[in-house]
C-alpha cells in the first residue's frame, strides 16, 4: 500500500476485516464489533475512520464488486474472437468470485437492496457493468458473422447476467457444482446467440481460471 496515506490504508484494513467477517459469518455476523475484532481494532476507534456500520458495510461492497468487476475485465484479451471471449466472460462471470469469497459476500448483502437504497444504487451498478461486458462481447461477434441472435442483445445480456446470479447462488448453497452450472449458462448463450453449444463449452472448460488476490 505505498503512497496511501496511513489514514487510507487503515480504511482499507476495516474494509478487508469486514469482507473477512462477513464471508465467514454472514452479513447478520459482521457487527461493528465483530469487524473490530477482526482488524484488532476498538469499535470506537473503528468509527473514527467510517462513520457507522452502514457506511463501512457499503465500502465492503463496493470493494468486492470491484474485484469481481476487475477479474471480468482480465478475463478477456484481444486477440480473443468473439467466441473465445464470450466463452472467458461465461467462465469468469460465473466462478471468478468463487475462489476469494467475493461472491459469497455479495449475495450475503444482496437482501440489503431491498430496503436500502445505496446497497440497491451498488447493486444496480454491478448489474449494469456485467450487462455491458456481455453487449460489447456480442456486438463484436454479430459484426465478425459468429453470433446471430434471437432478440435483442441488450436482452440476451441481461438474460445471461440473470442467470449467472441465480446459478451461482446454487453453487455457494453447495446444491449445484460450478461445471453444471458452466454448462447450463453457455447452453443458455449458445441457444441465445445461434453459435454451436458444443464448441462453445469447449472453449468454457479449456479456458484456465485466473485468480485475483
Amino acid at each position: 500500500m505505498a503512497g496511501l496515506s496511513k489514514r487510507e490504508v487503515r480504511r482499507r484494513e476495516i474494509v478487508a476485516a469486514a469482507q473477512a467477517v462477513a464471508a465467514r459469518d454472514g452479513a447478520e455476523g459482521a457487527t461493528l464489533r465483530a469487524i473490530a475484532a477482526e482488524a484488532g481494532m476498538a469499535a470506537n476507534a473503528v468509527l473514527y475512520y467510517y462513520g457507522s456500520l452502514a457506511d463501512i458495510t457499503a465500502a465492503a461492497v463496493k470493494a468486492s464488486s470491484d474485484r469481481l468487476l476487475a477479474k471480468l475485465s482480465e478475463a478477456v484479451s484481444a486477440d480473443m474472437s468473439p467466441t473465445v471471449r464470450l466463452a472467458a466472460v461465461i467462465r469468469a462471470g460465473t466462478t471468478a468470485g468463487l475462489d476469494n469469497d467475493v461472491s459469497r459476500i455479495l449475495y450475503e448483502y444482496w437482501p440489503h437492496s431491498l430496503r436500502d437504497a445505496e446497497h440497491r444504487r451498488m447493486q444496480n451498478e454491478l448489474t449494469s457493468a456485467q450487462q455491458l461486458i456481455y453487449e460489447r462481447v456480442i456486438a463484436e461477434g454479430v459484426e465478425a458473422g459468429e453470433f446471430l441472435p434471437v432478440f435483442a442483445p441488450p436482452k440476451i445480456a441481461r438474460t445471461l447476467v440473470a442467470q449467472e446470479d441465480g446459478l451461482v447462488m446454487d453453487v455457494l448453497a453447495g446444491n449445484a457444482s460450478k461445471d453444471y452450472v458452466l454448462d447450463l449458462i453457455a447452453s443458455l448463450a449458445a441457444a441465445l446467440l445461434g453459435v454451436n453449444r458444443e464448441v462453445l463449452l469447449d472453449h468454457v472448460i479449456a479456458l484456465p481460471e485466473r485468480r485475483t488476490q
